[in-house]
């Protein structure tokens, strides 16, 4: 049975996709897309008063992404959400296949996505045993365990970004989708994420300290209501010697940057 609509296009959690949740035939998938995809409508004109078939286009990506849905698994919906598909600017304006390339666009575009979900669940894989904190030393191990997974894993999400305007919508996704799969609710999650993201805003360039200031809080808004880590035991140093904004011995120590406004 399908995944009810709500549940389809938020992909909140891991568990939606997760390749090892939902196994998946590229070979079956080329076979089928052909008879599943429905004929896309004119690509959209820019006009005087704006775009004509813009809506109808939307409408069609959407249409695509139940279809994918209800027989690949929730993960499929956002079929067009390759990171180099993604990235391109004008994604349904300017790249609306005709009805004869649509089965082949569509099926790339669906085995980019997959792919990239496959990496990404590589890299949980790695990362994920070593925030066990029974194999620290103490604390500040913890901390450095989550810090720099958080820092390897916005590196990731960021790299295929293009505009910066664009690496807090992935690294939200990416973060709360890893955040879940150690276990933490949902709505728990996206309330991490959320405190860590919200001063970056429009074009807020992906730098080092912003990835520090990031995993800091991350880390700290795991750590400290679980008591792992008290809050008032907080390490000085960030792990492998990166400078932070919170640190007293780098001089880096005048505060967080300002709050902007977030990206959504």
């Amino acid at each position: 049975m399908a995944d009810d609509g709500p549940n389809r296009r938020s992909l909140a959690t891991w568990a939606d996709v997760d390749p090892a949740r939902h196994p998946f035939d590229p070979v079956e998938m080329s076979v089928a897309v052909p008879a599943l995809v429905p004929p896309p409508p004119p690509r959209p004109a820019f006009h005087d008063r704006g775009w004509v078939g813009e809506s109808e286009a939307f409408a069609w990506v959407e249409s695509v992404g139940v279809l994918l849905s209800d027989r690949y698994g929730p993960w499929a919906y956002r079929w067009h959400w390759g990171p180099w598909e993604r990235e391109q600017l004008g994604f349904v304006t300017d790249r609306t296949p005709t009805p004869a390339d649509a089965p082949a666009f569509v099926a790339d575009s669906l085995l980019a996505w997959r792919r990239w979900l496959e990496s990404l669940a590589a890299r949980f894989d790695h990362i994920l045993p070593s925030l066990d904190p029974t194999r620290a030393a103490g604390a500040a191990d913890v901390v450095a365990a989550w810090e720099a997974a958080v820092a390897q894993l916005m590196t990731f999400a960021a790299a295929p970004v293009v505009d910066n305007h664009r690496w807090p919508g992935w690294c939200d996704s990416t973060l709360r989708w890893f955040l879940t799969a150690t276990g933490i609710p949902p709505e728990r999650a996206q309330a991490v994420v959320d405190g860590a993201l919200e001063r970056f805003g429009w074009w807020a360039p992906l730098t080092p300290m912003a990835i520090d200031g990031v995993a800091e809080r991350v880390a700290r808004n795991v750590l400290s209501p679980a008591r792992i880590v008290p809050a008032g035991n907080w390490p000085d140093t960030w792990p492998q010697g990166w400078p932070s904004w919170r640190a007293t011995n780098t001089g880096w120590g005048a505060g967080p940057p300002s709050d902007r406004r977030r990206y959504r």
